[in-house]
């Protein structure tokens, strides 16, 4: 099973990086600079409001105290299967969120506003600064991992978690702090995030 997610993963991987190329090559700027264009009305209002939904603050709360929850559990005589989920939901959010902080680094995109502002696209590669970490989105990535996460704990419930993660992914956009393939490659890295993290739960009581 493991051997059969590494191969979707790098499947998924592949064809995500060429979404994200035919995005960076003719949808992202036209998209910006439609999202510009709504500044002024409400949209871009519940724009702002949609994205808290996976700030960080809000997030890692959350997350500390699903930590915290599942951790007095599992360290107790009779660990239950809902804190080992709950912890794969965490890690899942946690590792997501963290292999995204070294995308930013690493690709060291523009933000919109420069564009707007100084007509700068692009990448600048290795930096951390202001105005330079908009690849991938990190709330698109949180969002995603966590409802991703919880969606493989209740099935049930996949729908409309999904489509809360894709009202955020667009918010960004919409709030002028993204591109559309910020959004893509924050919603892989969040539910691959989220895939791996429930593999765990398939390697037995031990893993």
């Amino acid at each position: 099973m493991k051997s059969r997610l590494l191969d979707q993963t790098v499947t998924a991987a592949l064809a995500v990086a060429g979404l994200v190329a035919l995005s960076f090559l003719f949808f992202d700027r036209p998209a910006a600079w439609f999202a510009h264009g709504l500044k002024a009305t409400a949209v871009f209002d519940l724009a702002r409001l949609a994205s808290l939904a996976a700030g960080e603050t809000l997030i890692f709360s959350l997350v500390a105290v699903g930590l915290a929850a599942s951790a007095v559990n599992l360290l107790g005589p009779s660990p239950k299967d809902w804190a080992r989920d709950l912890l794969r939901i965490c890690l899942a959010v946690c590792a997501a969120d963290a292999l995204t902080e070294c995308l930013k680094f690493l690709f060291g995109r523009c933000r919109p506003v420069l564009l707007f502002n100084e007509g700068r696209y692009g990448f600048t590669w290795f930096t951390a600064a202001s105005g330079f970490t908009s690849f991938p989105s990190g709330h698109t990535t949180r969002i995603f991992a966590l409802c991703a996460a919880l969606a493989l704990r209740f099935r049930r419930l996949a729908a409309p978690l999904f489509l809360l993660a894709a009202v955020v992914g667009v918010s960004r956009v919409l709030a002028l702090r993204h591109y559309p393939s910020d959004v893509l490659a924050g919603a892989f890295v969040g539910v691959t995030a989220a895939c791996w993290a429930f593999e765990l739960r398939r390697r037995g009581p031990g893993a």
